[in-house]
């Protein structure tokens, strides 16, 4: 089994080398890839790629969209599990195996996402992080949209595998989601193609920069209302992708 990991990037010079790094620093038990997609970058984002990682397939998508980017590393991905990472994504050594342990033990697995753990939020808003990852997607996600409703699940796109066959099957990312519910509408195609799961254990470092660009408990206010829009809609009301930098 092969696994193709997947980084869209736009203008992320400050995190694309550690993301890469740790990727590539994993106890690996598998055959893998590390696709890069830069996205239109004007920053240093490429020359950091092809300078420190040369074995990286590196991919220039000038169509810009994070889902129009994920979806082109897949086109061009040769694994038969896609790992798609933000370029803020810090991943921990034993990621890749436990992963694996699920596709292993339950065959019909088709898809899988894990939490963020914020690696550069204040203690004083933890709390933030707790309440979204520990009683909204386990509660609202799993128990509520998976096995109440059947209609997905709640899922993080900057931390998700799922089988090459199952997501070519759907069609991949819908690119007419630009933000806000793009990694949930997967989830929802994928569960029709098999078992799809939220793993508390599957959890990687992110940045918190996005809550950070204004008051953390609003910002988070914000995603659940834009969660919230988009799964009694299935419209996202962003119109453009926010760059945080």
């Amino acid at each position: 089994m092969k696994i193709s990991y997947i980084i869209p990037a736009y203008n992320e010079e400050k995190y694309i080398g550690q993301c890469v790094r740790s990727v590539l620093n994993q106890s690996h038990v598998a055959d893998f890839e590390i696709i890069v997609v830069d996205n239109n970058s004007k920053d240093r984002t490429s020359q950091i790629v092809r300078e420190q990682f040369p074995k990286v397939v590196l991919i220039q998508e000038t169509k810009q969209g994070m889902t129009i980017a994920r979806n082109r590393g897949a086109k061009e991905a040769t694994g038969d599990i896609l790992v798609f990472f933000d370029a803020d994504v810090k991943v921990p050594l034993n990621w890749e195996g436990r992963m694996l342990e699920w596709f292993s033990a339950k065959q019909n697995l088709a898809g899988v996402s894990g939490p963020y753990r914020f690696y550069d939020l204040p203690k004083r808003y933890k709390f933030i992080e707790f309440i979204d990852f520990h009683i909204l997607y386990p509660f609202v996600g799993e128990l509520i949209l998976k096995k109440i409703l059947k209609r997905g699940a709640l899922w993080n796109g900057g931390n998700l595998a799922v089988k090459k066959e199952a997501f070519d099957k759907v069609g991949g990312f819908s690119e007419e989601i630009v933000f806000y519910g793009e990694d949930s509408d997967l989830a929802k195609k994928i569960m029709r193609e098999g078992e799809i799961s939220f793993l508390q254990s599957l959890w990687v470092w992110s940045s918190a920069r996005r809550l950070l660009k204004g008051n953390p408990i609003k910002e988070g206010l914000r995603y659940v209302s834009q969660y919230a829009w988009f799964l009694s809609t299935n419209k996202s009301r962003a119109k453009s992708y926010e760059e945080v930098r």
